[in-house]
């Protein structure tokens, strides 16, 4: 518990100061401060609520403290589904604890638990989170056996055209790899769902 309270700390005097500047970042500076002051109950119901908001900082804290069952009762469904969120937004740290999951979690159960968070960031992508669209373009080209390029590229294009440019380059190296057919289906898919995430 000593070591999870310092871990903890740490992590609040690291956090980045333009992280707290948006809404976002004060509230993880809040969840930091509720579990300093041993006020655990309300720092994990928070730090769940800023999970399911898409926040990978508070994703990653949030797989650790599943992962050690310190805080909250151990869960490693739950504490594998946020590291790989917060993977997926760009969080290599959560790297380290999905490996230490592996160990204890079936492929089948990682199936499951990719099924669930790919469905978690289409519904974010629907409320026009930019980042989950990203996340799910990822789980398509990497995380899918085997890889689903017409998906991974569907969700790319819809990267580039809400304007986010990181993805120009994945998009444009998933479109070498589909035939004509593939890509037309791709296409006319991506067209549908940007105008769904739009509507």
């Amino acid at each position: 518990m000593k070591k999870l309270l310092k871990i903890i700390i740490v992590c609040f005097l690291f956090v980045p100061s333009y992280g707290l500047a948006n809404k976002k970042g004060q509230n993880l500076q809040n969840i930091y401060t509720l579990l300093q002051e041993k006020n655990f109950k309300e720092g994990i119901k928070h730090l769940q609520i800023l999970s399911e908001q898409n926040d990978i900082n508070a994703q990653l804290l949030y797989s650790k403290i599943l992962f050690s069952g310190d805080l909250t009762p151990q869960d490693f469904e739950n504490s594998y589904f946020w590291g790989f969120s917060a993977l997926l937004g760009g969080k290599k740290k959560a790297s380290n604890i999905l490996e230490k999951l592996n160990e204890y979690i079936t492929e089948e159960q990682i199936r499951d638990i990719t099924t669930k968070l790919r469905e978690f960031l289409e519904k974010r992508a629907y409320e026009k989170d930019k980042r989950a669209i990203i996340q799910i373009a990822k789980i398509y080209e990497y995380y899918t056996e085997p890889p689903d390029l017409i998906n991974a590229y569907t969700w790319y294009n819809i990267a580039v055209a809400q304007g986010i440019k990181t993805a120009k380059s994945k998009r444009d190296e998933v479109l070498n790899s589909l035939n004509e057919k593939d890509l037309l289906d791709a296409q006319s898919l991506s067209i549908k769902l940007f105008k769904k995430i739009n509507s």
